[in-house]
């Protein structure tokens, strides 16, 4: 145990606790050796209870240093060991261990020896945070996750245009304060008050869509994946739903069908006043040509949007049409709802007056769309057409990012009941019926044509014998003719009266910051 000058004494043993007293007994006897004494543990290669004139402690010899971790007092040899190992393992994952020892030490001491407590301080148990792909695959699912799951199981049922604003009712803001809170902690008080907060910030059929698809995903949820979203463990009693989330509501048939001359109105005001007020562009030539033809025609806007130029052609008149100078607008199966081609025949004066609209786009040739998009080589937006109507009314369009100003209702001004794109359907129904042309109406808006003693429905049958068999153009044609020839009619008794108005005052715009650059396609 004799040791040189400068250097300490070792001693190699299995350290117990009567090692400790004996130092402590050299210490208070003043027998230590020298500088003083290291007792190195067999037990743990490195772990060293370093004992000098004045004070044991407890030292880790490591390949490039020698770390402290406490007072032979405070720190028992197990507790000594269990921080030697700790210390280790944060060298081995690269982490400097002094820190961590430190606060160990501190409270070993301030604990009284308490060494599962200050392990605890010094190094705590980090739970690795379960990712949103295993939570997912193994459970238990959030709110958030139900709700995505259940719309990538429903999306393949639902038509693509459609889709958006299906999920736009389980995405409600309302739902945010339950999205990361697990499905099985969700309670009827959390259901009913989103259903209500719902109602307070839109309206009772906005709530009553919403309860509708959140129980079909709730009960989508409970027959399919009780277990791993974690269903089956509910805090309370399940299927809460069916009977604790409901809605008393019941939808009233809506009846109105705007007259022509509030459709003629809308179109004269609509090139009347181009800029809107909500940032610095006009309406483009394509939205403005594309609600032109969405009123000419009573097509729906998703098959309108993507009308390509090539879709529309002369069309001869032994086809069908009662003369020269018509056109044919050809949509493929996929883009229309009842999933079959379809032809609509266009009269020459519905398509003069889209085409001198379109005259006015720069890029009108280069765009394979018939009405082109302002952005890009894309066609214009389905949603682009609400946007518009939404503008006329004086409503601000949601989501939009632009500064407030004032909008002006020139619906209201104009005595102009609000309508929406579906009710043009509506309209020409009406029409063509009280001229004893429902048959063409049903042919027109690609309706299967109903059960009728009109001449013209009996005389139609026998002249698709001549034509495509279903196509109908004839009886498309004189259906077209007439509804067309009204609009337009009344289009240009709309205009006379307001251009008898004062003109519109322009007002100075601040115009918005350059945007982004767009990549260039390769």
């Amino acid at each position: 145990m004799a040791a040189s000058r400068g250097t300490y004494a070792r001693e190699r043993a299995r350290l117990t606790a009567e090692h400790l007293k004996k130092a402590r007994r050299m210490i208070d006897s003043g027998t230590v050796p020298g500088r003083g004494i290291d007792f190195c543990d067999d037990a743990f290669p490195g772990l060293v209870l370093r004992v000098t004139p004045a004070a044991g402690n407890w030292i880790l010899k490591l390949r490039m240093s020698t770390l402290r971790l406490g007072d032979m007092a405070s720190v028992s040899v197990a507790a000594a060991r269990e921080a030697a190992a700790r210390a280790r393992l944060d060298v081995k994952d690269g982490r400097d261990p002094r820190q961590d020892v430190a606060v160990y030490a501190h409270a070993m001491v301030t604990t009284g020896g308490d060494h599962e407590t200050s392990a605890d301080a010094a190094w705590p148990v980090e739970v690795e945070r379960q990712s949103d792909e295993d939570r997912r695959r193994h459970g238990p699912w959030e709110w958030r996750d139900l709700v995505d799951l259940f719309l990538e199981e429903k999306r393949p049922d639902l038509d693509p245009g459609y889709f958006p604003a299906y999920a736009s009712y389980l995405r409600h803001k309302a739902f945010d304060r339950i999205a990361r809170r697990p499905v099985r902690e969700v309670t009827a008080t959390d259901l009913q008050g989103i259903r209500n907060e719902i109602i307070a910030a839109n309206s009772r059929s906005a709530a009553a869509r919403a309860v509708r698809q959140g129980r079909e995903m709730l009960d989508w949820a409970w027959s399919n994946h009780s277990g791993v979203s974690g269903m089956a463990k509910a805090t309370e009693k399940w299927p809460l739903w069916r009977d604790q989330w409901t809605i008393r509501y019941k939808p009233s048939k809506r009846r109105h069908a705007p007259e022509i001359d509030e459709l003629a109105r809308t179109l004269a005001v609509a090139e009347r006043y181009r800029t809107l007020g909500q940032t610095e562009h006009a309406t483009a030539p394509g939205t403005l040509a594309m609600l032109w033809f969405t009123v000419l025609t009573g097509q729906r806007t998703g098959a309108v949007a993507e009308t390509a130029r090539l879709d529309v052609a002369p069309i001869p008149e032994d086809a069908g049409v009662p003369g020269p100078g018509w056109r044919a607008v050809t949509w493929s199966a996929g883009v229309m709802k009842e999933d079959r081609p379809f032809v609509l025949p266009l009269p020459p004066g519905a398509w003069y007056v889209i085409d001198r609209v379109l005259a006015e786009d720069p890029d009108r040739e280069t765009n394979r769309w018939l009405f082109p998009s302002i952005r890009g080589d894309g066609h214009v937006g389905q949603g682009a057409l609400n946007a518009l109507l939404y503008r006329l009314r004086g409503k601000k369009v949601t989501g939009s990012t632009v500064t407030a100003r004032p909008l002006v209702d020139y619906f209201g001004i104009h005595g102009i009941r609000p309508w929406t794109l579906h009710d043009v359907r509506r309209a020409i129904t009406t029409f063509l019926s009280d001229h004893r042309l429902g048959g063409a109406a049903s042919a027109i808006l690609d309706h299967e044509a109903g059960v009728t003693e009109d001449e013209r429905d009996r005389r139609s049958a026998v002249t698709r014998l001549h034509y495509d068999r279903s196509q109908r153009i004839p009886l498309k044609s004189e259906g077209m003719a007439l509804w067309v020839d009204a609009v337009l009619e009344a289009y240009e008794n709309e205009r006379a009266a307001l251009a008898a108005l004062p003109a519109p005052v322009t007002r100075e715009r601040t115009k918005r910051g350059p945007g982004r650059a767009q990549p260039t396609a390769p």
